[in-house]
């Protein structure tokens, strides 16, 4: 079963997943604790297909489904995609008859890293720029740890 980070629940429009990826792992264990109830506790083989039934019945598979498209806009290039982008989120939401297939993995559209120059960083002037301890320290983050 492929649930949570590892299913790639990214929405690339938004630059977005990690609630997508929270809500399909708990539908994973909704779906592997009905089936462990099911067979009185006893662990079976059975192919577990209310997982992929909860997900596409999900407003995660709404959500999905109208930034599908989004990223392969690019391939045409920096305005074309901005273009297509805008409108595949603005008016069709996900209702456009079509759907772009990538043709090649991410992974063979980026450099290796010895042809990239590396990328030198001002030091932090601690004014205006901050190491990144500080800047979470600073942003008054706090979250209810129970």
């Amino acid at each position: 079963m492929l649930a949570g980070c590892s299913a790639g629940f990214l929405n690339v429009a938004k630059i977005k997943g990690s609630h997508n990826a929270m809500k399909t792992g708990m539908l994973a264990a909704e779906a592997v604790f009905e089936n462990f109830n099911k067979n009185d506790g006893e662990v079976t083989n059975e192919e577990l297909t209310n997982y992929e039934t909860n997900v596409r019945s999900s407003w995660v598979a709404k959500e999905l489904k109208e930034s599908r498209n989004f990223k392969s806009g690019f391939d045409k290039g920096l305005w074309a995609g901005f273009l297509h982008g805008g409108f595949i989120s603005h008016v069709t939401k996900g209702r456009e008859p079509w759907t772009f297939a990538h043709k090649t993995p991410d992974s063979e559209t980026t450099l290796p890293k010895d042809q990239c120059k590396p990328i030198e960083y001002p030091k932090h002037d601690g004014v205006l720029t901050f190491d990144l301890l500080t800047n979470l320290q600073r942003s008054g983050t706090n979250h209810d740890h129970d």
